[in-house]
């Protein structure tokens, strides 16, 4: 059964995770309101497309000042309670926010399920501090008053949930699969979209298009990709997408001089990713952001963009994502070493990218796409 409102609480409403999810929502006859905050990051014309109530703003790494932005939210969540009253379901992403939905069904702002949405184990969390500690034990109890777990990567509850918060309890896994439904309804971009021409031909004799998509937020992918850049100038690398760890100036000034490193901004989401995806040869699903081996276990989402768009993938020996198309045989698998990776590009990659292109493409239609799989987190509550 399709609850009749589900209030989704979410940490930035430009996020493409959080639009995909309130469109998966929205698409099953469920009305949505959002409670949600902004990040200053990128997106940042975008407007709800459901009814919100803007929380705040919030910024990465700054736990003090989001902790006073939270106790302020608080607040407006009292204000607006006619809207949540008669809530049926609440899904809330991260731990701060699912704090912030328990204490609204603590005052009685609504007495609905509450469904923990996972997209990321903070590398905080995995720390042996005292402060580390404190916050993995107000999960579990948090996890404790909660219906159901989801989580995008099967590694986040095989290395996280599991072993640290001895979490035995319902959960479900909700990939972050391509949604089509967020296109506009225009004349044949859906058709265009579904075409098997939406993917690049098979590498030609000339150059390799090495392709970094998305939210570029990790510090060691930008100079990893400097370094093979530099060394292998008959590889071009098309970087598309805003970074999130410094200034733009700043990221750019590392690619000053290198000739085949192509920087192609911030694209519109979702109908720029045909013209970013059908442009490239090889993914790089490297995320190298965290101090720990959290980053090893999500399942990003240029995994499933670049797999849509048959293209093969490069990620890091061990991770989620090289588990994910060593299945499937569509991508490699290196340590996140520039030497390795340099050798990998010059000598081995065109002695077998026909055979991998070729198992990209044949699942490119079948293993990517959305198809009504929200309806799982329903069933599962019932």
């Amino acid at each position: 059964m399709i609850p009749s409102k589900v209030l989704y609480f979410a940490f930035d409403a430009s996020d493409s995770s959080v639009i995909r999810r309130f469109k998966q929502l929205k698409a099953v006859g469920a009305s949505v309101v959002g409670l949600t905050f902004r990040r200053k990051r990128y997106n940042q014309d975008y407007q709800p497309e459901w009814d919100n109530i803007h929380l705040g703003n919030l910024q990465d790494g700054h736990y003090a000042r989001r902790l006073m932005v939270m106790i302020g939210s608080f607040v407006m969540m009292v204000r607006a309670r006619r809207k949540l009253v008669d809530a049926e379901l609440i899904m809330a992403r991260n731990l701060d926010l699912l704090l912030l939905a328990l204490a609204g069904r603590f005052v009685g702002l609504y007495k609905c399920p509450i469904v923990y949405d996972v997209f990321d184990v903070r590398s905080v969390l995995l720390r042996q501090s005292l402060p580390a500690k404190i916050m993995r034990g107000v999960e579990r109890w948090a996890l404790g008053q909660c219906r159901l777990l989801i989580v995008t990567s099967p590694g986040f509850l095989n290395e996280y949930f599991r072993p640290y918060l001895q979490y035995d309890g319902p959960a479900l896994l909700l990939e972050n699969k391509i949604v089509l439904d967020m296109l506009p309804a225009e004349p044949g971009l859906r058709t265009k979209w579904a075409s098997p021409e939406r993917t690049k031909a098979g590498l030609p004799d000339g150059r390799l298009v090495l392709g970094w998509v998305g939210a570029l937020r990790c510090a060691r992918s930008a100079e990893l990709l400097a370094q093979i850049a530099e060394a292998l100038p008959e590889v071009t690398v098309r970087i598309s997408g805003v970074p999130t760890y410094c200034p733009l100036p700043e990221f750019l000034a590392r690619y000053d001089g290198i000739s085949n490193v192509v920087y192609t901004g911030e694209y519109a989401f979702p109908t720029g990713l045909y013209d970013v995806y059908d442009k490239i040869d090889l993914n790089w699903c490297f995320d190298l952001s965290k101090y720990s081996e959290s980053g090893k276990w999500l399942l990003p989402n240029r995994l499933y963009e670049g797999g849509y768009f048959g293209v093969p993938q490069l990620s890091e020996t061990g991770s989620e994502t090289a588990i994910y198309a060593d299945r499937l045989g569509i991508g490699w698998a290196r340590e996140a070493d520039a030497e390795v990776l340099i050798r990998f590009l010059r000598q081995e990659v065109r002695k077998d990218y026909a055979r991998v292109k070729a198992n990209c493409v044949a699942v490119m239609d079948s293993r990517f796409q959305y198809n009504d799989d929200i309806r799982q987190v329903f069933e599962a509550i019932a």
